[in-house]
């Protein structure tokens, strides 16, 4: 059975096959098909102020494309003395900036704080869509804190300015490998995989 990845970011596309690839590694009997759904997806899908419904809103407009199930996601950062902003709006925030200017621009609001004052977290919210009224949903988050400068130029997004403390390094300073072991993105889409495995009547 063929699960269509409901996303058009690339980098988005080439970490979940990583995922995918390093959990078969760990668990050599699982399978799924994965395909990337080569369609266009409106961006005015994404306009909610949480992850889930934009997860699912962009799984169900997949799925009426395709008819088959569909696998979706949406993430973002909060930064804690931001009350959680950007949140879900991560990716729209400050339409007229490249996403190195807004790096650079949280990070100079951050950058004379004392460390606890420049703790965040990534969020991570994956939906596997049965058809369009049924699905599941798979959510994770990593802590750390915002790095005193932009450092790194792996990953996308926010990874460059993201530190994991138990590397002690930037998102963007990592490669995607180990990135895709601990990442939020990756250990919900491990939860999603486990259920998958525990339940494959569900993907026949």
């Amino acid at each position: 059975m063929v699960i269509y990845l409901a996303t058009k970011n690339f980098h988005k596309v080439r970490e979940i096959f990583h995922i995918l690839s390093i959990y078969q590694e760990e668990n050599p009997d699982f399978y799924i098909e994965l395909k990337e759904y080569e369609g266009d997806i409106p961006e005015d899908i994404e306009v909610y102020d949480n992850y889930h419904d934009n997860a699912v809103k962009k799984a169900q407009y997949v799925y009426h494309q395709v008819l088959a199930l569909v696998i979706s996601e949406d993430s973002g950062i909060e930064f804690l003395e931001l009350n959680n902003f950007p949140g879900p709006y991560s990716k729209r925030i400050f339409p007229s900036l490249a996403q190195s200017q807004k790096n650079q621009a949280f990070v100079n609001m951050f950058k004379d704080l004392d460390i606890v004052y420049r703790k965040c977290k990534y969020v991570c919210c994956a939906v596997l869509l049965i058809n369009f009224s049924n699905y599941y949903v798979f959510t994770a988050s990593v802590e750390g804190y915002v790095s005193s400068k932009v450092i790194g130029d792996n990953g996308f997004g926010y990874d460059p300015i993201f530190v994991l403390p138990s590397l002690k390094k930037t998102f963007g300073e990592i490669d995607v490998k180990l990135k895709c072991k601990y990442s939020h993105r990756a250990i919900a889409f491990k939860k999603m995989f486990d259920f998958i495995k525990s339940k494959p009547h569900l993907i026949k």
